[in-house]
């Protein structure tokens, strides 16, 4: 009982120093990851920190992890009650206007990061590539099931991408909207019937 408290406390700890260092990445990108700016955000002594990120670039990697988290749970309550794999595609976009609608919304955690440390560090890199694909192979999944060709499903992701960098540059949620229509227009010119993969 009392290595179960513990160890909840641990978590509970670890979450809340990670939920802060994730605002001040967005505010300051990787390069604020101080352990004492950590510290200070999340209302941890700085030892703590230390002891659970004795980098910065573990604090870089926790964030990321948590920003994938968050990324696929708003994807699944953005499809609850979709059972068309079409208008599932769409919800996609759907969540990317939620995420521009944010206040916070500094650009996409993943290709920020890979452009500040994805050079230098392999595991931001690998993390960045892992994020990218799970996007892609989740567009593919969903393009089967609604009977569009592969190509389609890396001109989706493509869209998804472009719309982040978009509204990143531009401070407005308007990507995402464009991004639907295309993805709709792209999908109209193929019918419901089994993928044209021949195409």
């Amino acid at each position: 009982m009392g290595a179960d408290t513990g160890n909840d406390r641990h978590r509970r700890e670890r979450a809340r120093i990670v939920d802060a260092a994730d605002r001040v990445f967005i505010a300051q990108g990787a390069a604020g990851l101080e352990a004492a700016a950590v510290a200070a955000a999340s209302g941890t002594d700085v030892t703590l920190v230390r002891a659970l990120f004795p980098e910065r670039v573990d604090v870089v990697l926790a964030v990321l992890e948590h920003r994938h988290e968050q990324w696929a749970a708003g994807l699944a309550v953005a499809a609850v009650g979709v059972t068309d794999a079409r208008d599932e595609i769409i919800t996609v976009f759907t969540h990317l206007e939620s995420c521009f609608e944010e206040d916070s919304w500094s650009g996409c955690a993943f290709i920020n990061g890979y452009g500040e440390l994805g050079r230098s560090d392999p595991r931001v890199a690998e993390l960045a590539h892992e994020h990218l694909r799970g996007i892609e192979a989740h567009l593919h999944v969903l393009a089967r099931r609604a009977g569009l060709p592969d190509h389609l499903a890396d001109a989706l992701s493509l869209l998804v991408e472009g719309a982040k960098v978009e509204a990143a540059v531009h401070h407005t949620t308007q990507p995402a909207r464009s991004a639907r229509l295309a993805a709709a227009t792209l999908m109209g010119a193929y019918a419901s019937t089994p993928a044209t993969d021949f195409i």
